[in-house]
């Protein structure tokens, strides 16, 4: 193709198709031909910018994407956090109590120092940061007592850590052994087992050390952890939030294993406890607190 400038500002355009083909010709006045440069030249510029945006678009969801899986994650390492310091922060006052049965005053941990976390809400991380800042705080003066005023304690394996003794979490005890209406199927059964209401998110405790061998989602028991103990002792716990634990990993007396939930068929936040031994499943009760652990007596 070829272009020839003629008279009376036009542009002749002449073309021809094939090798042998007939030339064909055309005139374009120059403002013609300046208008579809200017029209192609804002056709690429546009096509450019939408390709950025796009491209800027697609960036920007990534990272947010990858942002709220680390919040998430974050969250999820802080309520872990949260529990472990809850629970060392609660034996820690048992042991203050111990201390001073058999020395002068030392300083007391205050159970209502600072705010309860709440695993459900999810008040702001400030707060919660500030909440495990005040309880590490505590812990860290405790620490730091001199070792000659912290009396002996027994040592080595002790057969009693194998039998389900203590509380399985904080709380309300909602319902008990025996007969009952179910609160949402309104029948008459046999309860098998001990309820114990906080909130969303309350430590649960192992009541003695054994073998997890379920972790698992029940229909009535929601997320629930059965623990195989010695001598044929048996512990459940159901309608947790999480697990902190998976089967087959060795647990000890005391060690949190999961957080309070409302799964399963629930009416609100509360544990199910149950212990079974070789005839079955027993009365929790007569397993809190046993006065052959006091030094594990959670209440």
């Amino acid at each position: 193709m070829e272009n020839e400038f003629i008279n009376k500002g036009k542009m002749k355009i002449s073309y021809q198709v094939g090798m042998d083909g007939v030339k064909h010709s055309f005139t374009l006045p120059h403002y013609a031909f300046i208008l579809i440069i200017v029209l192609l030249a804002f056709l690429l510029v546009s096509t450019i910018i939408m390709f950025t945006m796009a491209g800027s678009n697609s960036h920007r969801n990534e990272v947010l994407k990858r942002l709220e899986t680390e919040n998430k994650e974050l969250r999820a390492k802080l309520d872990f956090y949260s529990a472990t310091v809850d629970s060392i922060y609660k034996r820690l006052n048992e042991l203050q109590i111990k201390i001073n049965e058999n020395s002068e005053d030392y300083p007391a941990l205050n159970f209502k120092q600072g705010k309860k976390a709440d695993f459900v809400f999810e008040p702001a991380l400030r707060n919660q940061m500030e909440n495990l800042e005040t309880k590490l705080a505590t812990i860290l003066v405790l620490i730091s007592e001199p070792v000659q005023a912290i009396p002996a304690l027994p040592t080595g394996e002790n057969p009693a850590d194998y039998i389900p003794s203590i509380y399985p979490t904080f709380g309300r005890i909602s319902d008990g052994w025996g007969l009952r209406v179910h609160p949402i199927r309104n029948e008459i059964e046999f309860h098998y087992g001990l309820d114990i209401s906080n909130e969303a998110g309350t430590p649960i405790y192992a009541t003695a050390a054994g073998t997890v061998v379920t972790t698992d989602y029940e229909t009535s028991y929601g997320k629930r952890i059965i623990i195989n103990h010695e001598n044929g002792y048996q512990t459940l716990y159901g309608h947790l939030y999480s697990y902190m634990v998976r089967s087959g990993d060795q647990v000890i007396k005391g060690q949190i294993i999961g957080l309070m939930g409302s799964s399963g068929i629930s009416t609100g936040p509360h544990l199910h406890y149950e212990v079974h031994n070789n005839l079955g499943k027993v009365n929790p009760v007569a397993y809190l607190n046993r006065i052959d652990e006091p030094l594990y007596a959670m209440r």
